[in-house]
């Protein structure tokens, strides 16, 4: 590696062609390389914490991120041998110095051997094998790899009578101290410009050692150099997990922009510069990193969170991490830290001079908050309904943010995993290269790596990402031993790439996973350094995009994987009802609407490509936006059972029906419509609707005129309806619709009583008038007024005065201040 990611790794303590490419076998016959010829061990015999056994494999297919089954024959990388009882030596390899070693120099390898079997390993020894001949292609490479144990027909044995080195004994569970093998290049038989298996072998003593263990990894040898390097693209993303909610944190009615709400504020420390992106943009904008000309992948709803937490956020304050209970007054919220609000800025400055000066091929925006391109191809209707999502939020973060020129042509599914469905989403969105996984476009056609891009027709390019070279990187590289076995992977399968056809310069492109780590990064950063200048010439993604495709290379798409497609998200269904609900609501209030955008971005936060890796904080996330997104929906209600009041009249009432607005905006394409269950009992006049255009924050009442023709219960249904054009649409809050009884009693002199709930609601035909006769009469007589036996009621109380004022807010919309009835629409 460049002597900089080496020195960055000490500091950090990270955690002619050749045959076809499928042929099988490997060159097995080895030249033993004793311990005596330069074997050096640091601190002799002894016990020391637990090795670094990696649990990365790598081979020749690709395994599934993130989920629990992986797709066909996964491939790993694994930086030590295989534990068994057999072979209960775990070799692990630290460090190779240098990765790729120099005639008339010399070259050391670090280890440590750890006792995973169930007794006492008396006698160890460790020596070094390299293969007699370069290996004979990629597959040859897949092989050595899938081989972990060692194969005591197979390999070379060491020599006997050659001196040994004794590590043991070593308990059970114990690693033996760091041992070092350093050697003579010249001494390694190393005849010729490839790839040759190195393995570092574990024994017993004695006259017939016995094999305890092995690790098996590559030392890529290149003393030549006529051939042509191959142009090397990298993507180096910067994306991240959704944080920002749909709600939003609003100090007041006038406050239309608001803070942000976080579901935490881990990003904070995210940005900073021990975190993932702090660390992620250092390394992607240092010298080193300039020269590996990468492409950076951004996410332009990480830039715009990032934007917003700069003037100060909130953090949810539900321990629980929910905004179930979100209202649109609630304070649900704490205030985000200081800490993050100057990570933000600082991050964001560091990203504005990282980019300055690159190129839009060096610079990919995707789609905001990244949505899982494949998951919305497999299913239609939610890529229908959320498409103008799709092309019109967030299209300006990057560009005007970061203050450069990107280019938002490029679509990367999961993975780089594609089908018909995918490319033909890619169309749609006006896409016209799609970062493809070389499982999904094999290369068929041609006995060597062909060039990255290929055509799809229509104007569309299949910019393809070698899988092997992807799987590397896809794995925990956080301990030494995996970054070493992964540095020399990449090392011997871009050399070998090179040797395929030396005469015919070829390009590839490096797709990391999307969230990198700090490790990965690093170890992609020294790989790439690594080989630079020898057979790699490293180029921006635009350059390898724009290669002229190899010719009689096949532009098939291979099936989809099954594995893969069993990752995608589930709540898709449940998205789209978000979309719905979100329509509602826009539906009902005037402009300026405060929603739309909130819930747009949010939209598609909940079909981000992240949620792939972690489903159910994915479920969470949706659920929160719809929760909130239904607690606004309930802000318009009717409230409980109607109050009673009195009017004169003749057989005709007055019933109000009490509407409440918490939002902030007026409302409008709102109708109530109060109905009889027994209209010929009790009728409701005229059209039995009014409008409703309650302002932000009131609850007016609306009342009906209503006539009576019979004694006895009636049943009253008072419901909100959405108007489009001349059609009515049920409301879909919580409280949008309320049933009540209404009790009519007949009164001897005309008057009727309207009971709702149990109380008295309006008693007409002049009340106050009928008993002052009688008790006029009454006073004429000389006694008291006798109660007509045709009335069959008691005598009613004269109700309170300002008893409907409850129910009459006197708020704009058309409403009578006198009596509180409005004209039927």
């Amino acid at each position: 590696m460049g002597e900089a990611a080496r020195q960055r790794r000490r500091t950090r303590g990270l955690g002619a062609g050749r045959t076809p490419l499928d042929a099988p076998g490997r060159l097995r016959s080895s030249v033993t390389v004793l311990l005596a010829a330069g074997l050096t061990l640091l601190g002799g015999a002894g016990l020391a914490p637990a090795a670094e056994a990696s649990q990365l494999r790598v081979g020749p297919a690709t395994a599934v991120q993130g989920t629990a089954s992986a797709a066909a024959a996964p491939v790993t990388a694994r930086a030590a041998s295989s534990v068994s009882q057999t072979y209960p030596a775990v070799v692990s390899l630290t460090d190779i110095n240098p990765p790729v070693p120099v005639a008339g120099g010399k070259i050391s390898i670090t280890g440590t051997v750890r006792n995973s079997g169930s007794s006492t390993i008396n006698a160890l020894q460790v020596g070094l094998a390299v293969g007699s001949a370069p290996l004979d292609n990629r597959s040859s490479i897949a092989a050595v790899a899938q081989e972990t144990t060692p194969q005591p027909n197979q390999d070379a044995p060491e020599l006997s009578g050659a001196p040994t080195a004794q590590l043991g004994p070593l308990v059970p569970g114990a690693t033996s101290t760091p041992f070092t093998l350093t050697v003579s290049v010249d001494d390694l038989g190393l005849s010729s410009d490839g790839v040759y298996e190195l393995d570092v072998d574990a024994t017993t003593g004695g006259s017939s050692p016995r094999p305890l263990g092995v690790s098996r990894t590559f030392l890529p040898y290149h003393p030549s150099t006529s051939a042509k390097p191959t142009q090397v693209a990298t993507l180096w993303p910067l994306v991240d997990q959704p944080r920002v909610q749909a709600q939003q944190y609003r100090t007041g009615a006038a406050d239309l922009t608001g803070q942000a709400v976080l579901t935490d504020d881990t990003l904070a420390s995210e940005l900073g510069p021990e975190g993932r992106l702090g660390q992620l943009q250092s390394l992607g904008s240092s010298s080193a990193a300039s020269a590996m000309k990468l492409t950076w992948v951004i996410d332009p709803d990480l830039i715009s969170t990032v934007n917003q937490m700069r003037s100060g956020y909130r953090v949810v304050s539900d321990p629980q991490g929910s905004v179930s209970a979100a209202t649109p007054d609630c304070n649900c919220t704490r205030k985000g830290s200081e800490a993050g609000v100057q990570a933000a800025k600082s991050w964001l400055l560091g990203m504005q001079q990282a980019l300055l000066g690159l190129s839009p091929q060096q610079i990919i925006s995707l789609p905001y908050a990244d949505p899982d391109l494949a998951t919305l191809a497999h299913h239609s209707p939610a890529a229908d309904t959320l498409a103008s999502q799709l092309t019109d939020v967030g299209d300006a973060s990057v560009p005007d943010l970061l203050q450069v020129t990107a280019d938002s042509s490029v679509a990367w599914p999961y993975q780089g995993y594609t089908d018909a469905s995918v490319v033909a989403l890619a169309r749609r969105l006006h896409d016209t290269q799609i970062v493809t996984n070389s499982s999904s476009l094999p290369y068929t056609g041609v006995n060597f790596t062909p060039n990255a891009a290929r055509s799809l027709g229509d104007g569309t390019t299949a910019v393809v990402a070698d899988s092997t070279i992807s799987d590397i990187f896809s794995g925990d590289l956080t301990t030494k031993s995996a970054q070493t076995m992964a540095e020399q992977r990449f090392l011997a399968e871009t050399l070998e790439i090179t040797d395929e056809q030396p005469g015919l310069q070829r390009s590839i492109l490096v797709q990391p996973p999307r969230t990198m780590s700090t490790s990965t990064a690093d170890t992609l950063l020294a790989s790439l350094e690594e080989a630079a200048g020898k057979w790699i010439e490293p180029e921006s993604y635009g350059t390898v995009a724009a290669a002229k495709p190899t010719p009689n290379v096949s532009s098939s798409l291979a099936p989809y994987s099954v594995q893969v497609r069993n990752s995608e998200l589930q709540t898709l269904p449940d998205v789209m009802a978000i979309q719905d609900d979100l329509a509602e609501l826009q539906k009902i209030i005037t402009p300026p609407d405060p929603y739309g955008s909130q819930f747009d971005a949010a939209i598609l936060r909940s079909v981000s490509t992240q949620w792939r890796g972690q489903p159910q904080a994915g479920e969470d996330y949706q659920s929160d936006t719809q929760a909130y997104l239904t607690g606004l929906l309930d802000s318009v209600s009717i409230l409980g059972k109607p109050n009673g009041v009195t009017l004169p009249g003749s057989n005709s009432a007055t019933i109000p029906i009490t509407i409440e607005n918490n939002l902030p905006q007026t409302l409008t394409n709102l109708v109530v419509v109060l109905t009889s269950k027994s209209p010929n009992r009790l009728a409701v006049e005229g059209s039995g609707r009014l409008s409703v255009t309650n302002a932000g924050n009131t609850k007016p009442g609306y009342k009906f005129q209503v006539k009576a023709a019979a004694n006895g219960k009636v049943t009253m249904e008072a419901r909100l309806y959405t108007t489009v054009g001349d059609t009515l649409e049920p409301y879909t809050g919580s409280d949008a619709a309320i049933t009540f009884t209404v009790n009519v009693t007949q009164i001897s002199g005309g008057v009727i009583a309207v009971i709702a709930g149990g109380g008295l609601l309006v008693v007409l035909a002049g009340l106050r008038l009928y008993w002052k006769r009688r008790k006029d009469a009454a006073q004429t007589d000389g006694g008291p007024g006798e109660t007509d036996g045709e009335d069959g009621a008691d005598e009613p109380h004269e109700p309170q005065p300002g008893a409907d004022q409850g129910a009459d807010c006197g708020q704009p919309g058309g409403h009578d201040p006198e009596n509180g009835v409005q004209s039927p629409v």
